[in-house]
C-alpha cells in the first residue's frame, strides 16, 4: 500500500520494472502520436540535452510517487536515472534545470500537468 510513498529517509520505493515498462509505453505512445521533441529552449536558447519526453515522464513519476517538492522530484529522478536516462553516458539532470523544465510544461508538486491524466488514467498512478 505505502510502497510508492516517500519515507522519512526520503527513499522512494517504486518497482524499477514499472518504471521501465511504462517509460517504454510512454515513448511508444509519443512516437505513435507524432509528438515533436523541441530542440531549443525558446527561440534563441541552447539545444536541449535532455528530451522533453524525459521531463514529461519524470513528471509522471512524481505524481505516481506523490513527491511534494522540486527537490524531491530531482532526488527521485536521480534514484531512477538508470532507467530514465536518454543515453547511457548522460549524467543526471541538475535540480535547477529540471525545476525550470518542469515549470515550462506547467508541472508543479501538488499541481500536476494536465497531460499526465490524459495519458495515464488515475488508477495507473496509484
Amino acid at each position: 500500500m505505502a510502497k510508492n510513498r516517500q519515507s522519512d529517509a526520503g527513499a522512494l520505493k517504486l518497482n524499477p520494472e514499472w518504471v521501465k515498462r511504462n517509460k517504454e509505453a510512454f515513448d511508444e505512445f509519443l512516437a505513435a502520436t507524432g509528438f515533436p521533441e523541441p530542440q531549443r529552449n525558446g527561440r534563441r536558447g541552447s539545444t536541449f540535452f535532455y528530451p522533453e519526453s524525459l521531463i514529461m515522464f519524470i513528471a509522471v513519476l512524481s505524481v505516481k510517487c506523490k513527491v511534494k517538492s522540486y527537490l524531491g522530484i530531482h532526488r527521485m529522478a536521480v534514484q531512477y536515472w538508470r532507467w530514465l536516462r536518454p543515453d547511457p553516458s548522460a549524467p543526471p539532470i541538475s535540480e535547477s534545470q529540471l525545476r525550470e523544465r518542469l515549470k515550462k510544461i506547467r508541472h508543479a508538486p501538488g499541481k500536476p500537468a494536465a497531460f499526465i491524466f490524459q495519458v495515464f488514467p488515475p488508477p495507473a498512478l496509484t
